[in-house]
């Protein structure tokens, strides 16, 4: 059965396993230095609401991760680091985080939420779009390959 509860930081190092394998998936490093350091601090950061999907008849197994909190632009929650484990894609996990995750923003007072992937991930940016997110449009830099979506709440 598929349960969500609030990461805490002992956390952090299984989201860091399940992002580093799904990106080794696309042949993509996993940068605890740059791009992915926000992972260090999972579970940790209380302006932040971070998330894991939990298999809990399989002794708790974590499925998943995802996190979203204020990034800049008021009224605009950030979300970010969405991974599922391979073996639990395509069971309801990643809509399950980010409806979670949604709810959370809303709770906090913010009016859109916001998130930056990589255009190699066409699973995921299918699942953000069956779910009212649209590319944005803003001409802010970013880097090549990455896709901006955004949503409002």
């Amino acid at each position: 059965m598929l349960t969500l509860r609030a990461a805490t930081p002992a956390d952090a190092p299984i989201a860091a396993r399940i992002i580093a394998e799904a990106l080794a998936e696309y042949g993509l490093p996993f940068e605890p230095e740059g791009r992915d350091a926000d992972v260090a601090t999972f579970g940790a950061k209380p302006d932040h609401d971070d998330l894991v999907a939990i298999d809990s008849e399989a002794s708790d197994h974590v499925l998943g991760v995802a996190s979203v909190g204020p990034q800049g632009a008021e009224g605009v929650a950030w979300i970010s680091k969405v991974f599922v484990a391979g073996h639990a894609r395509r069971r309801g996990a990643g809509r399950a985080l980010l409806e979670a995750l949604h709810a959370a923003a809303r709770a906090r007072g913010f009016r859109e939420v916001a998130l930056r992937t990589r255009v190699i991930f066409r699973e995921a940016i299918a699942l953000y779009e069956s779910l009212g997110y649209t590319k944005s449009e803003d001409p802010s830099p970013i880097a090549p390959g990455d896709v901006v979506l955004t949503r409002r709440l």
